[in-house]
């Protein structure tokens, strides 16, 4: 495989000082060239993210317990269970530990670990670690590790399964460990190598040590090169996320996921792709013709996804773009945290298995690049390796921003925009009130911090476009997938799941348009609008009255008129633009570094960075800031002139000009304390 190929010369490469940049990766001349490009993928965002995921790891046992989540994957099993677990291995004691709640308790189950051999990297090896029996609705099971058994072993997998098989597969429930647990490891220094050696170090003994999976990095100070390292992953990543297919139907991820319309599609940008396009397979291939739905499609940008199971009716969602996701992915605790490791796609529950965006990518590849619908693991298509499900999951969460500005510190020069900021961030009853689910403009609840799902009826719209144009579009039940027969605009439809659906980041969202999980409305303003609907008063969103108690209220209902609507959504598109100028302002700074080959596919990101930042400004009903929009669009000739040069140096002239351009259009846009 070439991920393989490029990880070797990537580990003989690191060992001579590969030296990281902020927004890229080139590796010591080869004789060809090479440059590691990263696009969008940000390395500060990702290493922001590790050391913040590193910090809590370590609250909680840190080195000494390695901790996976199991649950249902069809990449193992063909049996659907909601059975869900967790397993702690400790590598100091040896001592094991799992707790799974949902099995049945008729049944006796097996518990394995897959991986390799150290000393044979290329055969998979199978661990019977023992066998055990549901009591009640919760199964447990504990043993403690024989290390001279183990030895030279190293886990990729941990799979429960039904005892009277003889091997691991097919699987109930399976776990791995993520990247993040991967990098984590890799760093430690192992002070006992084999069964009776002495440790090399004062470090704390890990005797267990050696069953973790070591990724190609393995054997690297990441202390010393941790930006190189993660910089090689994304860049890895993202020449997964364009051009594997997977062995499917020839899709890839930005089949969807169109890196030049901010990692989305959407109905305009659809009818400009020809009738060959990957994206429109279903149409002219027989064994494919109910994957998608093509009047759904063409129309609404909205694609069939099987999120409650392949063996109930898909629903129909837009497609979420994939920005500033290590901002948002953190499920609430008291609420879907235990049940999803991260909160990915439109209802937090859109990735298989433990729920996480490492099997997001796994997810994708059985829903959206099978040959047929029989969706056959090693006929259909083929499962990623751990090594590009690293390589994915860490370009993932390297796109776009790496925090939520602080939205109080900043006052907006246009009195209109200002206006839509205290609007936005008022809690008094009739106001937006929207800080309180988009916390400093991000997708995290002001209370908990967190990304939480919220029933704002959405979905109980009475006049669904996609629905008038398809009568048999189905209700979308949100998160989960208990069967329901109360859902919709009437009460009275089907539906799995409990109506509630993860909140999306404002910043990004006015130019990724169409909007809410059906793509029921087409502009900011729209969007802004529904919150003064009946659809959302009734709502549990919106804490309605209680038809049965006169004094009650509603405690989240809001009556915006148009002129605040307007106000609203002016303060929304000058974050989006600001947001579009960072981000465009990141990839020309890359684009300097370089060659002319590899800076032009990132200058055209560049470019149509600077668009849309032009584009959300003049979008609105009033242009609240003509003067940045002015020094916008001249910045807008620099980086285009500077796509046609030939030559470095004159390039970098010109993007250094459209750098400084995009800046001062940028403070335009706020009021600076002088002092």
């Amino acid at each position: 495989m070439v991920v393989n190929k490029r990880i070797s010369l990537m580990i003989s490469l690191l060992f001579l000082g590969v030296i990281a940049c902020a927004s890229f990766v080139q590796l010591p001349d080869v004789g060809n060239d090479k440059q590691w490009v990263t696009g969008k993928g940000n390395i500060a965002a990702l290493k922001k993210k590790y050391e913040l995921w590193k910090k809590t790891y370590e609250n909680n046992q840190g080195a000494e317990v390695l901790t996976m989540g199991l649950r249902f994957s069809r990449a193992f099993s063909a049996v659907r269970s909601d059975a869900a677990g967790v397993i702690k291995i400790n590598l100091v004691k040896g001592d094991l530990d799992l707790k799974v709640t949902g099995l049945d308790k008729n049944l006796q189950y097996a518990l394995w670990m897959v991986g390799g051999l150290k000393s044979d990297s290329g055969k998979e090896v199978q661990k019977k670690i023992g066998t055990f029996k549901a009591h009640g609705s919760s199964a447990y099971f504990s043993a403690h590790l024989d290390r001279q058994v183990l030895q030279d072993f190293y886990i990729d997998k941990v799979l429960v399964s039904r005892a009277d098989q003889p091997s691991a597969l097919p699987a109930l429930l399976t776990g791995s460990p993520g990247l993040f647990q991967r990098i984590y490891y890799s760093d430690l220094i192992w002070p006992v190598t084999g069964v009776g050696q002495l440790p090399t170090t004062e470090q704390q003994e890990l005797p267990f040590g050696f069953l973790l999976p070591k990724p190609a990095f393995a054997g690297v100070s990441l202390q010393q090169q941790l930006e190189t390292v993660l910089g090689e992953q994304i860049a890895m990543g993202r020449d997964l996320f364009i051009n594997e297919t997977f062995d499917g139907n020839g899709r890839t991820c930005t089949t969807c996921h169109r890196l030049e319309n901010n990692h989305t599609i959407d109905p305009k940008f659809i009818a400009g792709l020809p009738d060959n396009d990957p994206l429109f397979v279903a149409e002219f291939n027989p064994d494919l013709a109910e994957l998608e739905n093509p009047k759904l499609l063409r129309q609404f940008a909205l694609i069939k996804v099987n999120v409650d199971g392949f063996d109930r009716p898909g629903v129909f969602r837009g497609v979420p773009h994939t920005l500033a996701l290590a901002t948002s992915i953190t499920p609430e605790v008291d609420k879907e945290q235990g049940l999803v490791l991260n909160a990915v796609g439109w209802s937090a529950d859109g990735a298989p298995g433990d729920g996480s965006l490492r099997l997001f990518t796994e997810g994708a590849v059985i829903q959206h690049l099978s040959r047929t619908l029989n969706r056959e693991p090693g006929v259909d298509f083929r499962l990623p390796t751990d090594d590009e499900l690293d390589a994915m999951e860490a370009y993932l969460l390297s796109l776009g921003r790496t925090f939520d500005p602080d939205i109080d510190g900043m006052t907006f020069s246009s009195p209109l925009v200002q206006r839509g900021k205290e609007l936005f961030h008022s809690k008094d009853i009739g106001t937006g009130q929207c800080k309180g689910c988009h916390f400093n403009g991000g997708a995290n609840s002001s209370t908990s911090l967190q990304n939480a799902n919220r029933d704002t009826g959405v979905e109980n719209m009475p006049e669904n476009p996609a629905r008038i144009v398809w009568n048999p579009t189905p209700v979308d039940g949100g998160f989960g997938k208990e069967q329901r027969h109360d859902c919709g605009w009437d009460n009275q439809q089907t539906c799995y799941g409990n109506g509630e659906f993860n909140i999306a980041t404002v910043i990004e969202a006015a130019d990724t348009p169409p909007f809410f999980h059906n793509n029921s409305v087409n502009t900011i303003e729209e969007a802004i609008a529904f919150y003064n609907t009946n659809a959302f008063h009734a709502s549990p969103g919106a804490k309605p009255a209680d038809p049965n108690d006169p004094d009650s209220t509603c405690g989240r209902c809001i009556h915006l008129e148009s002129t605040q609507v307007m106000s609203v959504a002016l303060f929304v598109r000058t974050l989006n633009a600001m947001e579009n100028i960072r981000s465009s302002n990141v990839l020309d700074v890359q684009v300097k570094e370089l060659t002319w080959r590899n800076g032009r596919q990132i200058l055209r990101l560049a470019i149509e960075e600077t668009k849309d930042a032009i584009e959300v400004l003049e979008g609105g009903q009033v242009i609240a800031n003509p003067g940045a929009v002015k020094k916008l669009k001249a910045a807008l000739k620099f980086e285009k002139r500077a796509l046609r040069y030939r030559f470095t140096r004159g390039r970098n002239r010109l993007l250094g000009k459209a750098i400084m351009t995009k800046d001062n259009a940028k403070d335009l846009l706020l009021v600076h304390d002088e002092t």
